[in-house]
């Protein structure tokens, strides 16, 4: 969908977003019915997440499935808003991730406005929000049952928190999230260091150039200011130790309450684990910066001639982390046996068809690499350089120590990315929302259309993310 630009104080512009809401919520809510009457038994991982819901409907909280690796957050909380009204069934529990995707669009519309405050029109915020939220790999499960939606809900709220200034809530919400997917662990993380930097920069005696915010100077910048508090005294910087824990407190005991956790549970995974064994998978962060440019691609094809340019200045050092990037490729390509077995995901037909099928093409993909990593580290260039060391550092965890190749592991890390881009040009928009769309269709088009049977299931199997 693209937006008119009226003016954003205008009566016509507030019925036109109401308009444009309601419409949203109508199209989404008859696709959500349609799907569940093209869908109406269980989907893949359905068949473990719905039966233990049910479960907790009945309040049978001691039991369950192994095969679950998640926590049970949002099995409670299903159980919690469904079991008082009688609607645990099929239909009304995947109704929690119908909700959930509305709540995306609210919620990535108050981080935008958030974020970029008056700084864009807000009509540009709108778009970008209904974007986000119609995100092809996180739209695509708004009328399944699976963690995704509610698990975004949660880091965006606890993000919006954070913004606002109410850290508290954040880390309760983040620890929320936590209970939700563990691996939400990391963006707690990420929003810890936020406030730490913030922190450290209340207490600098001297205020940071804003032409060195975004360059490598700011974390010397950083450092000096620390170390300018120990020169005021052992006594001065103790204190300032102390205000700093005083304030990162409530992120510090969901850090403390996590690790308890990982010590008890001997792991991060519950339930089974033999599918989720953490390794090194460094070519993860290829396939991510692929990924973002699959979607946004309107963004990064205009660094082609900085890309080139950028070589030619710098032919040495590109030189060397394009062989880099091929021995990694080389010695360190891992394939999960489930992309290898499982033909209802893309992430089959991409590997068995190509990758995996042309052994040449992993590095006739090197280049692909260099340009999608360099664009997409310009594309955020703008933002301060601790915050993108930040962002770097935590995606990183999420990504790396994953052997299997699955889009819907790049669905936060893509968020925060798209919230931090500079400000876009209208063209821009059109094609991100263009892209979104046929996407869209696309794979409701595929989900619907290509049906196949395992001779071990009764029911007919379909394509997903």
């Amino acid at each position: 969908m693209i937006l008119l630009k009226f003016k954003s104080e205008s009566t016509y512009y507030s019925i036109y977003k109401c308009a444009l809401f309601i419409i949203f919520i109508t199209s989404t809510s008859s696709l959500f019915i349609y799907l569940n009457k093209i869908q109406p038994h269980y989907y893949i991982d359905e068949m473990f997440h719905i039966p233990q819901t049910l479960q907790y409907c009945d309040g049978n909280f001691t039991v369950w499935d192994s095969k679950i690796t998640t926590l049970p957050g949002l099995y409670f909380l299903t159980a919690a808003i469904l079991s008082p009204l009688n609607l645990c069934t099929i239909f009304y529990i995947r109704c929690i991730n119908l909700f959930g995707t509305f709540a995306n669009f609210y919620l990535t519309y108050s981080l935008m406005k958030q974020i970029h405050k008056n700084n864009w029109e807000d009509w540009m915020q709108l778009e970008i929000a209904y974007d986000i939220t119609m995100f092809p790999p996180l739209f695509f499960w708004f009328f399944l049952y699976y963690t995704d939606v509610v698990s975004v809900n949660v880091v965006l709220l606890m993000l919006l928190l954070h913004f606002q200034s109410y850290y508290k809530f954040s880390a309760f919400t983040g620890l929320l999230s936590i209970l939700i997917r563990q691996t939400n662990v990391i963006w707690v993380i990420f929003l810890t260091l936020e406030r730490l930097v913030d922190l450290i920069h209340q207490h600098s005696q001297k205020p940071t150039m804003a032409v060195a915010i975004n360059t490598p100077v700011h974390l010397k910048l950083l450092w000096k200011s620390i170390v300018d508090e120990a020169n005021n005294g052992k006594i001065s910087f103790i204190k300032f130790l102390i205000k700093i824990s005083i304030n990162l407190f409530p992120y510090i005991m969901v850090g403390i309450i996590f690790l308890i956790f990982l010590i008890w549970n001997g792991g991060i995974v519950v339930g089974d684990r033999t599918a989720h064994v953490p390794v090194i998978h460094i070519p993860q962060l290829f396939y991510f910066s692929v990924f973002l440019f699959s979607f946004l691609w309107p963004y990064m094809i205009p660094h082609c001639s900085k890309f080139f340019q950028s070589i030619q200045d710098h032919w040495i050092l590109s030189s060397f982390i394009f062989a880099l990037i091929t021995i990694i490729v080389h010695c360190n390509t891992l394939v999960h046996p489930y992309v290898l077995a499982d033909n209802r995901h893309y992430t089959f037909y991409i590997w068995n068809k190509f990758m995996g099928k042309y052994f040449l093409l992993r590095y006739m993909l090197v280049p692909v690499y260099c340009f999608t990593i360099y664009s997409a580290l310009y594309g955020i260039s703008h933002i301060r350089f601790a915050t993108k060391i930040n962002f770097i550092f935590c995606t990183t965890i999420a990504l790396v120590l994953q052997l299997l190749l699955e889009p819907r592991y790049f669905i936060i890390p893509y968020i925060f990315y798209r919230l931090s881009m500079r400000k876009p040009q209208n063209w821009q928009i059109v094609m991100e929302s263009f892209t979104n769309l046929i996407v869209n269709l696309l794979q409701f088009f595929i989900f619907v259309n290509k049906v196949f049977y395992w001779e071990d299931q009764i029911h007919p199997q379909r394509i997903s993310w």
